[in-house]
């Protein structure tokens, strides 16, 4: 069914990489990623290929591996820089250090620099306040992200699961790849940094995101949270995925996770499997703890939620608290605050969230407020920020599975560098099956001892054996007898 890459072309990318991580906290799963690029077990990336140095003041300083009996250039290289967040870290960080980085590799002579951030930082502020009042007086920081990137001699960026298809519109923007003809009139001759958005240069345009795709490429991991649902989550072997699906209910919580649950959708292959399609929750005008959402479509197929099971599925998880009041909403029975009209009660609930933000620093807190306040069967969440493999609340560990994508980043590494297209490259398979073989390897799970896949039911009751030895006391008392008494 799928046809095996040729030795030489596999050796020529091998022999033109070098992975460069510009962090030690998640050095496992940047080993990882390059086992699976270079084929070497337990490769140690920062002795094989650069050291992410840091002097004692704090301040970063990258060494690659160059000289004594290597090339003293990185000529003929393609260096591909691995970008992993998590809380430990600040964003601004790991974006200075990655464009140290990059254009250490520049004046190093690297032919090309790739940065492969898992979660890009910044991903969601990527409105302006002339298109969005709500942004009025806060940057427009996907721009001044790329426009950074451009600068230190980045040639592409790789991430997970994009937050809007208006960032690669600003990669276009300002990488210069805008034709004249896409820009306003009284625009031309303008640079980059000096175009309006969206009055001169509209990164809504699909043409504009197009062109922006040559340099920004996001992999979309719908087909992947498919293939787990299918075969590997709580749902497999239920009654919820016979007669097509007629159980499950995916919802839309805007128009934004729209797209993404349409892909959900057609990654499934079951027929039967109904969409709800609701507007942003709001503050509910007469109570500051709940929230007040439009239901604004639903799929042909939907009749009710009653004693089926709800799925939604989004970029991120933040604080929660959204998440735990529209869940409140849904278990009160979905009534749409237009209209009045009552949706159903989900008879149980499935949340997804590609990136685990959790809150940053309180992801602890945060886990443990979900745990407690949203019910849900199973919170299925991905390693782009690798930290949610072991740091999570241990009762958060009961229902919460990782999947983990470093065999996907490094399968995408070297699909880049033989040309491929990483849009659709995991996506648009012809068959559940046909998925199931090629995204398979592709991911590993994590699940905690104490999951309730693993190790039986939470609840169960356990035997308890208590052992009393006859002579115990006996003996502790003859020991203390031979000391004076006070």
């Amino acid at each position: 069914m799928f046809q095996l890459e040729s030795k030489s072309a596999l050796d020529d990318v091998i022999h033109r990489l070098v992975l460069a991580p510009i962090s030690t906290t998640h050095m496992e799963t940047a080993t990882r990623i390059g086992e699976h690029c270079f084929g070497i077990k337990g490769i140690d990336l920062r002795h094989q290929f650069m050291e992410p140095r840091s002097f004692s003041v704090g301040e970063f300083c990258p060494k690659f591996v160059l000289g004594n009996d290597r090339p003293k250039d990185l000529r003929g290289k393609t260096v591909y820089i691995l970008m992993l967040p998590g809380p430990y870290k600040s964003p601004e960080e790991l974006v200075e250090r990655a464009q140290i980085t990059a254009f250490t590799a520049k004046e190093h002579y690297a032919d090309k620099v790739v940065l492969l951030a898992t979660d890009l930082p910044h991903n969601r502020q990527d409105r302006g306040w002339e298109e969005d009042e709500k942004a009025l007086g806060e940057p427009t920081t996907v721009r001044f992200h790329a426009r950074l990137f451009k600068a230190a001699g980045i040639d592409e960026v790789i991430t997970t699961h994009e937050h809007s298809p208006r960032i690669p519109g600003f990669y276009a923007l300002e990488y210069g790849l805008i034709p004249p003809e896409l820009i306003a009139s009284e625009a031309k001759g303008l640079i980059s940094a000096q175009l309006r958005v969206p009055s001169q240069a509209d990164v809504k345009d699909p043409l504009i995101q197009e062109l922006g795709r040559k340099v920004f490429k996001s992999i979309s991991p719908h087909a992947l949270a498919a293939d787990y649902l299918l075969y590997h989550s709580s749902l497999a072997g239920t009654d919820f995925l016979k007669d097509g699906g007629m159980k499950i209910v995916l919802k839309a919580m805007d128009k934004g996770n729209i797209l993404f649950i349409n892909q959900l959708y057609g990654a499934l292959f079951l027929k039967n499997v109904s969409i709800i399609y609701c507007n942003k929750a709001r503050k509910a005008k007469n109570d500051p703890d709940a929230v007040e959402i439009d239901v604004g479509a639903v799929s042909d197929s939907f009749d009710t939620l009653e004693g089926k099971i709800e799925i939604t599925a989004d970029d991120g998880g933040d604080t929660g608290g959204t998440q735990r009041k529209a869940a409140e909403w849904s278990d009160q029975g979905n009534t749409c605050a237009a209209t009045g009209k009552t949706y159903g009660r989900p008879a149980d609930r499935l949340i997804y969230f590609t990136h685990a933000w959790l809150g940053g620093e309180g992801h602890q807190a945060v886990q443990e407020m979900l745990f407690k306040n949203v019910r849900a069967r199973e919170f299925i969440t991905t390693n782009t920020r690798p930290y949610i493999n072991e740091s999570q609340y241990y009762r958060f560990k009961t229902k919460s599975t990782v999947l983990r994508f470093a065999d996907m980043w490094s399968d995408a590494i070297i699909a880049n560098e033989l040309g491929h297209d990483l849009g659709a490259r995991y996506d648009g398979f012809g068959s559940k099956e046909e998925q199931h073989e090629f995204l398979r390897p592709l991911y590993t799970l994590k699940r905690h001892s104490p999951h309730f896949m693993v190790d039986g039911n939470i609840g169960e009751r356990l035997k308890i054996k208590f052992y009393v030895r006859d002579d115990e006391f006996r003996k502790e008392s003859s020991f203390l007898r031979q000391f004076p008494q006070r």
